[in-house]
């Protein structure tokens, strides 16, 4: 069984929260295709539903929690995958080539990470990603 977790910046407006998990799945589902069904899901009215195959969560943590969730995850792959997103991000609206650049210029604690997205193998992601509260 496999499960994702995004874990937010707990300072994080609601509207933004939704968008950096927004963002970061949609990175997850192109990295990893088959976070959803290639089949629609349908039902009886013909309305397609989403076709996640994974159980997800949204946990919320501090930013100096989530630049250590990211360095650790990079250090010990044990098969867990995960990227992130950031206040740098956040700030270059439909400004790509700016952002990746800007990226590709810093470290990881000057990005100022606003959240992680996690996702493996349940049990480690649940390892991983215990220490942290589910945002409300």
């Amino acid at each position: 069984m496999k499960r994702i977790a995004i874990i937010l910046d707990k300072n994080l407006e609601q509207g933004a929260a939704a968008n950096v998990a927004a963002l970061l799945m949609g990175q997850a589902a192109l990295n990893e295709p088959e976070l959803y069904s290639d089949q629609p899901v349908l039902d009886q009215s013909g309305v397609q539903h989403a076709g996640i195959r994974y159980s997800t969560v949204i946990l919320k943590a501090g930013e100096n929690q989530l630049i250590n969730l990211a360095k650790s995850c990079t250090e010990n792959q044990g098969g867990l995958k995960h990227l992130v997103f950031t206040q740098t991000g956040q700030s270059l609206n439909n400004a790509f080539e700016e952002y990746a650049s800007e990226i590709a210029s810093m470290t990881l604690e000057e990005t100022k990470v606003v959240g992680v997205i996690v996702w493996g193998e349940d049990e480690s992601v649940r390892a991983t990603t215990k220490k942290f509260s589910v945002m409300k």
